[in-house]
């Protein structure tokens, strides 16, 4: 099964079935609506799968998303965020749980659109290599929602950077106490924790585009990428 938002696209003939995304059409080259709805679309497929306790939340919340969206978009303090740390030498992103992917999605579009040094990791891999290039010249993003013990957890990684003069970010829905830790929290409205992960990829994905903007960068067609991927 193809997951894929291009009716007739390749993917979608080769496979024997297609679930199409409806993101509608894609503008810029790094596409910033697609990981959202691939997010939105697999949750429903996994609610079509699964019996999930929780499926009638599930789905409100999703049906919550565009209010929420626009929410995060008329509130983020992503701009200030970018301003403060457009020069900073590279970004770390960490995560736990349904937070990992966005966290790897934020790095990737920092890199795809600003040219500046970026990684995403799980946040417990933060205590092996990663930690040695945690500087002052560093800024942390930790997404955090909830208050269970994996959120607990990435508390504790955030104290960590934090006792190394590392700059924080929290994306939080304030639930936990990361924000006493932070530097700068950018807040998330509440909402069940399968799209906190979608509504956090937002606010990342506007500071990339901020700082991008900032240091000049061609946004849409960023350097060395193409749209139609050709090449194994």
């Amino acid at each position: 099964m193809a997951v894929t938002n291009v009716v007739g696209s390749t993917a979608a003939r080769e496979c024997d079935h297609a679930f199409y995304i409806r993101a509608g059409p894609e503008i810029g080259v790094a596409a910033t609506k697609t990981f959202a709805s691939q997010l939105a679309a697999l949750n429903l497929l996994a609610l079509g799968m699964t019996s999930c306790p929780d499926a009638r939340e599930v789905i409100a919340a999703l049906r919550d998303l565009p209010s929420n969206v626009q929410q995060v978009l008329d509130e983020s303090a992503a701009a200030e965020v970018a301003e403060l740390y457009e020069d900073a030498n590279a970004y770390f992103f960490i995560g736990r749980g349904y937070q990992h992917p966005v966290a790897l999605e934020g790095a990737l579009k920092m890199k795809e659109i600003t040219y500046k040094h970026a990684e995403g990791f799980a946040a417990g891999e933060l205590k092996h290599g990663p930690l040695a290039l945690v500087t002052q010249h560093t800024p942390v993003f930790a997404i955090v929602t909830g208050d269970d013990e994996r959120a607990r957890k990435t508390v504790g990684n955030v104290k960590e950077v934090e006792a190394r003069d590392a700059p924080v970010v929290a994306i939080s829905d304030g639930q936990s106490d990361v924000d006493r830790y932070a530097d700068h929290v950018l807040e998330l409205p509440e909402t069940h924790p399968r799209a906190a992960a979608i509504l956090a990829n937002i606010h990342l994905q506007l500071v990339s585009y901020h700082v991008a903007a900032r240091l000049g960068r061609n946004i849409d067609k960023p350097r060395n990428l193409a749209k139609s991927v050709t090449v194994e």
